[in-house]
């Protein structure tokens, strides 16, 4: 108990630690349906969940954006597209999957590809989880869809360049019935793209992640989560205050606020025997530099719980049938 007790002092220290100092946040995509899907955040995170799932989500920021670059058919609006698998091993102690990320933002996009592997121990009534995530993430620069004021500028090279970097993240949870606190980093060996131009720096910096949830019960049947994300890059910072409440097991919605940029509404259903399909819509409404943005993004998810393997039955002999 003093080991569970200890663990558990180390995790909230850093984490508030981490809020009251105002770390600063990272420029990864952004997903308001984190609460659905957390193994974006963190791989550590798909611990918590015992069942095998599959995730897609599809999100469309700024809907009807008015850009300064030519998109084609594409549209103005950036869009990201993920699908995620996320498995058990029969006795849930590892866990495996693997995050797919297409990201449109208009004259770069980017497909990242991301397997992870994860470990979970139990310490007492609660648990801790490690994740390893090695990445793969291929960028393209379309420079021939930039306007230029000045045609000679030296990065008016036309046409499109592509590059492909590895890259590595890493995940610490620590979970119980009714707290969660976590800990996430990603690009670890901060991959740099120039597309082919000397003077060109597109560096991703480290990104660090912390995660925290409380479960409080309000009858048998609503139960409320507030969560608390924040995100940092180390030179800027971004949070997320949000409040997820599940009625019966089969109805959730919420709210949450995104440190100055939107607000955000979600609504969520699970359909099928077993609630095996979730289905849920998030809508995001702008406050913040409304005049460079389109005001409002949304974004679906459905996920799918996979049947989870079954031990074999033991074959008895006529001899030893009891």
């Amino acid at each position: 108990m003093k080991k569970n007790s200890l663990l558990k002092k180390i995790f909230i220290t850093t984490f508030f630690f981490s809020v009251f100092n105002l770390i600063y946040a990272q420029q990864d995509p952004y997903f308001s349906t984190y609460l659905i899907n957390p193994s974006i955040v963190n791989t550590s995170l798909s611990s918590v969940n015992t069942n095998n799932n599959v995730v897609i989500i599809y999100r469309n920021q700024w809907l009807n954006y008015s850009s300064t670059w030519e998109m084609g058919n594409n549209g103005n609006s950036p869009n990201t597209q993920i699908l995620s698998l996320n498995m058990k091993s029969r006795d849930k102690v590892y866990s495996f999957g693997l995050n797919l990320i297409s990201d449109d933002l208009g004259p770069k996009s980017s497909f990242n590809f991301s397997p992870y592997f994860g470990l979970k121990k139990k310490i007492g009534n609660s648990f801790i989880s490690f994740s390893l995530s090695p990445s793969f993430k291929s960028t393209t620069l379309d420079f021939g869809s930039l306007i230029f004021v000045d045609s000679s500028d030296p990065f008016n090279v036309g046409g499109k360049e592509t590059q492909s970097k590895p890259d590595v993240a890493f995940g610490v949870s620590y979970f119980s019935n009714k707290l969660l606190l976590s800990v996430g980093l990603k690009n670890i060996s901060q991959p740099s793209f120039n597309f082919g131009l000397k003077d060109l720096v597109n560096k991703e910096f480290t990104n660090i992640t912390f995660l925290g949830k409380y479960t409080i019960s309000v009858d048998r049947d609503l139960f409320v989560e507030p969560y608390l994300l924040l995100r940092t890059d180390l030179i800027s910072y971004t949070f997320d205050v949000s409040a997820l409440a599940t009625y019966k097991e089969k109805f959730n919605f919420g709210t949450s606020y995104r440190y100055e940029e939107a607000v955000v509404m979600f609504l969520g259903y699970k359909f099928l025997k077993k609630n095996k399909l979730f289905v849920g819509y998030a809508f995001d409404y702008v406050t913040n530099n409304v005049s460079a943005k389109s005001a409002t993004s949304h974004e679906i998810v459905f996920r799918y719980d996979l049947p989870t393997p079954q031990l074999k039955k033991p074959i008895r002999t006529p001899r030893f049938i009891y």
